[in-house]
């Protein structure tokens, strides 16, 4: 009997539990949704324990997923490593920029970060083909329709935001694929139109060899659903364009190679949102070769940090 502790209620926690019951049979879960009307719901509908604390949780627990809002991810995981939870995933974008903890205690514990595009076969064959020594440039964009007014409680706060929110995939990638680690930026443009923080990001950047140009709208009434691509433009003159569905290698305006997903495709035992969500967890509760990982979460909060300070 494996034993799943999870924090959150929401859709990824939803989401988790549901590939995580179908991809191990003798499994227990307990739920910590301090809700009232999300933990009476939750009660009546899933074959799980839900607590609305865990103050008085005296279990131990195989796994810990924290998929709360960014707030309270850092001392919820602090807990955990505590409560010595030998594996522990969170939810991205960890945290926010400006909250506070102590660096030492992630050392003492497994903890995998929910950058799930990492998990994609395209970004695989991406990480797999292309030669980072050979790339020029690297162009990210995150486009979507997302908000029309103004969002309520803390998604219309420090925590929340385009650049938090999704465009913390793209600097992921760029991070996983290219190894941006600290780049200079030489201009950024941040604009508000709905909410009352970042809802556009436009800005050039520059770390070691690679210049980097990263746009994230998620105001953009142009798009009907939400579009995350690169454009990756290489020494010799060619260029590759790569979204989560295919990659097309170019020289001018001749297609030099084409993939898609379902050249690579992957099977997985049970199929939600996409193959990236299933293998993560597959990952997570097998080989475990955590591949986001804390560190590399922590940098991203900084470029967001320093792409975001006035």
């Amino acid at each position: 009997m494996k034993k799943f502790l999870i924090y959150g209620f929401g859709r990824m926690g939803l989401t988790h539990y549901a590939i995580l019951n179908q991809l191990i049979s003798n499994a227990e879960f307990v739920f910590v949704a301090p809700n009232k009307k999300v933990n009476y719901f939750a009660k009546r509908n899933l074959d799980a324990r839900i607590l609305r604390s865990d103050h008085s949780l005296s279990d131990s627990f195989d796994f810990a997923l924290i998929c709360t809002p960014p707030m309270f991810h850092i001392p919820i995981l602090e807990k955990c490593i505590t409560d010595q939870i030998p594996r522990i995933f969170v939810e991205k974008p960890f945290g926010g920029v400006n909250d506070s903890f102590n660096a030492d205690i992630f050392t003492k514990g497994s903890v995998s970060v929910g950058y799930v595009f990492r998990f994609n076969p395209i970004i695989q064959w991406v990480k797999e083909s292309i030669d980072v020594k050979q790339v020029a440039r690297v162009e990210g964009y995150y486009f979507s329709n997302t908000l029309d007014k103004k969002p309520k409680g803390w998604r219309n706060g420090a925590f929340s935001g385009v650049t938090n929110e999704v465009g913390a995939h793209i600097i992921d990638l760029c991070i996983y694929l290219f190894g941006l680690s600290s780049p200079i930026i030489l201009d950024k443009k941040v604009y508000s139109k709905v909410s009352d923080v970042d809802d556009i990001l436009i800005s050039n950047l520059e770390d070691k060899s690679i210049k980097y140009h990263f746009h994230f709208d998620w105001v953009n009434s142009e798009y009907r659903k939400p579009v995350i691509k690169f454009v990756i433009k290489m020494k010799d003159g060619s260029f590759f364009k790569i979204d989560q569905q295919k990659v097309e290698h170019y020289l001018g305006d001749n297609l030099l190679k084409r993939v898609t997903g379902v050249d690579i495709s992957a099977k997985v035992p049970f199929y939600l949102r996409g193959i990236d969500f299933s293998e993560q967890m597959q990952d997570f509760i097998g080989p475990n070769k955590v591949i986001a990982s804390v560190q590399e979460a922590m940098l991203n909060r900084i470029i967001i940090k320093e792409l975001l300070s006035k």
